[in-house]
């Protein structure tokens, strides 16, 4: 999506129902929601535009053709729209992430998937509440 020149807003699957969805998107001043078909969600209330995401391994993606890479960043430029459980106000709330943020979180990554033992196993514990994928997801775009 952030290739397309999109700005993704990811969603927890725990959020209790898809009007919470709708209420952060229309916050976000979101264009389109793209949603896995497997989820099987009514969509129906939404207030953008839905589209079922496509498989990226899938052939007929091959010749979609995307905008030229930017190289013009800024620092506070916005990379992600992540939200709060809303656990202590009942509401979720919008996590704006920018690129100087996610700069830092493969710098921390990089250090926490150092080797630091030649003898045996090295272990990493960290917990990240919904981020958890996401760093995952950081640590494999990183170093495989």
């Amino acid at each position: 999506m952030s290739r397309a020149g999109y700005i993704p807003q990811m969603f927890s699957l725990r959020l209790p129902n898809p009007i919470v969805i709708f209420e952060l998107l229309q916050k976000a001043g979101a264009r389109a929601l793209v949603c896995e078909p497997s989820f099987n969600v009514d969509l129906s209330g939404c207030p953008i535009p839905t589209h079922s995401a496509t498989q990226v391994r899938e052939p007929d993606v091959a010749d979609v053709t995307l905008p030229p890479l930017r190289t013009d960043y800024a620092a506070s430029d916005l990379v992600f729209i992540f939200h709060t459980s809303g656990s202590t106000s009942g509401s979720p709330k919008l996590v704006p992430c920018n690129r100087r943020w996610l700069d830092n979180i493969v710098t921390k990554s990089k250090q926490m998937a150092q080797v630091r033992s030649t003898r045996g196993q090295d272990v990493t514990v960290a917990m990240y509440g919904n981020l958890q994928n996401f760093f995952a997801l950081i640590l494999d775009l990183t170093f495989f």
